[in-house]
């Protein structure tokens, strides 16, 4: 019997893009998957809101007031039913319809809880080269990347494109909730507590997915130069959660 899969979506003020990657994901070959859409955007435009309605009986849709990355995912999580959760962000494209059946294939391991996917930049698609720090558990995190093609351990996984055991993100209470704002570095963290559990993260380039870095909503990733006060307010959170983690 196929493993039941779930595919949790936060989003968070994207329009076009989250169309998009709800069509991909529509059209994902599994016999047995929900998607489930936390959505904390106040309002859509007309046409992702038409686009919304028409799906609605093959979505499970969840609305959510205040926007937190951390508590979407919980709350997304704990609302779905599949052995197996798949994470992806509201800014993606799948192109191969057997993604769910290429991070399952994994977990013929009962030894794995996590899954890291493989992250290919939507604008350039260029691959990169993996950097063997990234098994270091204290600083791998800043060695990380998730665009080579080198199958390995990892200590972190990608918002964009990562599955694990629903059972597994259960047993170690799910995302840390005390990682405020941007909650920067919540996969890390996530991931260590998988590993201190006793189960493995690995990377598998297999599952891929093209990832528009740097478009309008979500998180909208700020900068130390910026003078605006959002840049100031995405960089306390950020020296926070960093701070946070790294004494964890």
């Amino acid at each position: 019997m196929a493993a039941t899969v779930s595919i949790v979506l936060p989003t968070f003020n994207r329009e076009e893009l989250l169309c998009g990657t709800l069509e991909c994901l529509l059209r994902l070959d599994w016999p047995d998957v929900e998607i489930v859409v936390v959505d904390q955007t106040p309002s859509h435009t007309a046409a992702t809101q038409a686009f919304l309605d028409s799906i609605t009986g093959r979505i499970l849709y969840l609305r959510r007031e205040k926007p937190s990355v951390v508590e979407a995912v919980n709350h997304g999580v704990r609302a779905s039913h599949g052995d197996i959760v798949i994470f992806v962000d509201d800014d993606i494209r799948v192109t191969d319809p057997r993604f769910i059946a290429q991070h399952l294939a994994n977990y013929e391991d009962p030894a794995i809880g996590v899954v890291a996917g493989r992250v290919l930049d939507a604008q350039t698609l260029k691959r990169g080269v993996y950097d063997p720090r990234s098994a270091d558990l204290a600083w791998g995190f800043f060695h990380t990347g998730w665009d080579h093609e080198t199958p390995c351990e990892f200590t972190t996984a990608p918002g964009a494109n990562m599955s694990f055991r629903r059972e597994v993100f259960m047993q170690v209470g799910g995302i840390d909730e005390r990682l405020v704002g941007n909650a920067f570095r919540w996969e890390n963290d996530f991931c260590l507590k998988v590993r201190k559990a006793g189960y493995r993260v690995i990377f598998d380039p297999t599952p891929t997915v093209h990832h528009f870095y740097r478009s309008a909503g979500g998180n909208e990733n700020r900068h130390l130069h910026g003078r605006d006060p959002a840049s100031h307010g995405w960089y306390r959170d950020f020296f926070q959660n960093q701070m946070y983690v790294a004494l964890k």
